[in-house]
């Protein structure tokens, strides 16, 4: 009878390992910046709208996990339980306190707030103080490096070399870094880029410093992801939605290798950049793959169908800004589940001057 039963255990185990259903190589992280009424729709849900977000989450048993120990597994390449989620705001503002925590520390969830000391120790109106970030620690919140005062930490100012670069944005969130903790206490190695700008030199430079990074590109993060650059999915304006929401909290990260567009800050005349990508076999059909540019759909050129290597351009001049190429396949087994890549690009007005934000 104690075989049996020692039989019985040890199959059930095997089960749980095996079964795809209940561990995944990849996770969703989400990005808020407002949760209000009275703040910029653009950025912003309404507390209504976040309510139901968590709603969605618990009633289709979403795991929702501290992004440290997250982000810490899919780099180290742990398999995580599936549908895993992180819950993410930028830049500390006080609607964030007033409508969302107490939702979060209802349930007990985790979620991080990447913060500005600048933005906090000048008593900014819209930003919450430090005795308000305690409370939100408290409440089951990590307090992260967001740099000193939301810079553009890819631009170099005139006539700066790439070493003086280094230094000045190595010795900003390093600050920024040692505020927080001054305040808070230790906090992991964690750092959003601010706008979700970044490229290959500032990317290495995070990796230098033993930081884990993360975009505002839309996407979910896989093992192949980035440290340095995990996408989070935005959620803020007409991407708020139901439908919106649950797409992106049930996609996938679509596994590509870029071939040509790494270098995503852009020369003044570099207004169609050509961005050439190697997929990763998965769920899916490769040649369904559909590629958009701020909605519009894109011409997708396949170059090596059998190798899965595509190319796709602009055939209008981008602006002066961030834009990005997104590209999503449906998967071939649950037609409400997407692959999903998106592709960053950084690029000054035609007179070289940056916009200004």
């Amino acid at each position: 009878m104690k075989l049996q039963l020692r039989f019985l255990v040890l199959s059930l185990t095997c089960l749980l390992w095996l079964n795809p259903v209940l561990a995944a190589e990849h996770a969703v992280i989400l990005l808020y910046h407002h949760v209000g009424e009275d703040t910029p729709a653009i950025t912003s849900v309404t507390p209504a709208q976040f309510a139901e977000h968590l709603q969605y989450l618990d009633e289709n048993n979403f795991h929702i996990m501290p992004l440290a120990e997250l982000t810490q597994k899919l780099t180290n390449g742990q398999i995580v339980p599936e549908k895993s989620i992180a819950i993410t705001f930028d830049d500390g503002y006080r609607s964030v306190l007033k409508n969302a925590v107490p939702l979060l520390k209802q349930r007990g969830w985790p979620f991080a707030v990447f913060v500005n000391p600048h933005a906090i120790d000048h008593r900014f109106g819209a930003y919450m103080s430090w005795d308000e970030l305690r409370q939100v620690k408290r409440a089951g919140g990590a307090i992260l490096n967001h740099t000193m005062g939301h810079d553009h930490p890819v631009r170099r100012l005139p006539g700066e070399n790439e070493s003086v670069w280094r230094q000045r944005v190595k010795q900003d969130i390093t600050a920024t870094q040692q505020r927080i903790e001054a305040e808070i206490g230790e906090t992991p190695k964690l750092f959003a880029y601010p706008y979700g700008e970044f490229a290959p030199k500032l990317k290495a430079l995070l990796k230098e410093m033993g930081y884990t990074a993360l975009g505002q590109q839309s996407g979910a993060a896989g093992f192949l992801s980035s440290p340095e650059a995990l996408p989070r999915f935005p959620v803020m304006g007409t991407y708020a939605g139901k439908k919106a929401f649950a797409q992106r909290v049930n996609s996938r990260p679509l596994q590509v290798t870029v071939l040509q567009g790494d270098e995503n800050v852009l020369a003044a005349d570099e207004r169609k950049p050509l961005l050439r990508l190697k997929l990763t076999k998965g769920d899916f059909d490769m040649e369904a793959v559909n590629c958009y540019l701020a909605g519009e759909l894109m011409s997708v050129r396949w170059m090596d169908r059998v190798k899965g290597i595509f190319e796709i351009q602009s055939d209008q001049d981008l602006p002066a800004g961030r834009s990005k190429y997104t590209c999503t396949v449906q998967a071939r087994h649950n037609h409400h589940q997407y692959y999903w890549y998106s592709h960053l690009w950084i690029l000054p007005h035609a007179d070289g001057r940056w916009p200004k934000e």
